[in-house]
């Protein structure tokens, strides 16, 4: 009797040591699909987690001061703002103070992003995506998706918003959107758009169109009232491949293409005209002017030409001996990079002031006193 009490009692011993294993087994189990399935679910709640933890894990930006350097990995692109400037990487819209302190950062999601800025408005876009943003220096103001793939995008200082998206209907589809993100136009477009800029009132807008006539390649200029239904004024044939595009404070309108310079009125009529004299490197415009670099590889020279007034239809050429690659046009002058120097010029052709560079630089901006200078994986600041 003895010995069947210790087998029983043996038996329970052993039946629960089994189901403790099994129960452990099951639990491990449990616990490693969960860690699997948070591996892989990683991209739709890492962001959320980033976002409300201040503490980012990865150095996409580093330094103190300047210059700020990017990793070698990331993508980026920045543009001033009226206290600092702001860098977009390839997750995150960093702000900076012009001593280049942090002083904010915003996570995003896009892909293939494209940066435009306007006053304190930061536009951010999917260039053939679906997601648009629109951030201000305090907070992100609103974010958008569009039902069609994204051409291109543009933002007035005044927080308008134009959106070009391809169409099924259409050659392309033209959204306006006002300061809250509210849809205040539409078209439905037979031209094909490159451009699109706002008057300044806010109430109106210009858009650009590239179509081939004859063999030819022209540019053609549109003017929207987004409180009239009726369409507005549409230019003559220009023939040249349009570039970028400017409004001044007087809602003129200046296209520089591919081979020439024109600028019309806010009534449509044509001002002026400027053929080239050699092939353009870059070109800029703001109220003091317009500032175009031409290269003439067969002379082995380069030339800058500048328009201060487009009425008067007065250009000043002048031979410029460095190799230049952009030009930046604001009311204190013209600024010219290359690859080892800046120099400044007045809006009469004359020289100002030049800095040297110790290496060379992508693109640069001008904000406040400072000029900042983007290289390949660091931005740099120097006071001019």
């Amino acid at each position: 009797m003895e010995e069947v009490s210790r087998s029983s009692f043996s038996e329970m011993r052993r039946r629960k040591k089994k189901k403790r294993n099994t129960q452990k087994f099951l639990g491990f189990v449990i616990i490693l699909t969960v860690i699997l399935g948070l591996y892989v679910s990683r991209e739709r709640w890492m962001p959320n987690f980033k976002i409300d933890n201040s503490g980012y894990t990865d150095d996409e930006i580093s330094g103190e001061g300047f210059p700020l350097k990017i990793s070698n990995s990331t993508n980026y692109k920045s543009c001033s703002t009226s206290d600092g400037f702001a860098v977009l990487t390839d997750t995150r819209l960093y702000y900076y103070s012009f001593s280049g302190d942090q002083t904010d950062v915003r996570q995003h999601t896009y892909s293939n992003t494209v940066l435009k800025n306007a006053g304190n408005r930061i536009l951010i876009y999917e260039q053939n995506g679906n997601g648009i943003r629109v951030d201000g220096k305090r907070e992100e103001i609103y974010e958008k998706k569009t039902d069609k793939s994204i051409y291109l995008a543009s933002v007035s200082s005044r927080g308008y918003t134009a959106v070009v998206t391809e169409s099924d209907q259409y050659v392309c589809e033209l959204f306006v959107f006002d300061q809250m993100g509210d849809e205040v136009y539409f078209r439905g477009c037979s031209e094909r758009i490159t451009d699109v800029v706002f008057r300044n009132e806010g109430k109106g807008c210009y858009f650009v169109s590239l179509d081939v006539d004859e063999g030819h390649i022209i540019s053609k200029i549109d003017s929207v009232d987004f409180e009239n239904s009726e369409a507005g004024w549409t230019s003559e044939n220009i023939e040249t491949c349009p570039v970028s595009v400017y409004v001044s404070e007087n809602d003129d309108i200046i296209l520089f293409g591919d081979s020439m310079y024109t600028c019309y009125s806010s009534d449509g009529n044509r001002i002026m005209d400027y053929q080239y004299p050699g092939v353009l490197t870059d070109a800029s415009y703001c109220d003091s002017g317009a500032a175009m670099i031409f290269e003439n590889k067969e002379r082995k020279s380069a030339t800058l030409s500048v328009i201060d007034d487009p009425s008067s239809g007065n250009v000043t050429e002048v031979k410029i001996q460095n190799s230049f690659r952009c030009v930046e046009s604001y009311e204190s002058g013209i600024f010219l990079l290359a690859e080892d120097a800046i120099e400044a010029y007045d809006y009469e052709g004359r020289v100002i002031k030049t800095a040297e560079l110790s290496e060379p630089f992508r693109a640069f901006y001008k904000s406040g006193k400072y000029i900042f200078l983007e290289g390949h994986n660091k931005i740099e600041r120097i006071e001019f």
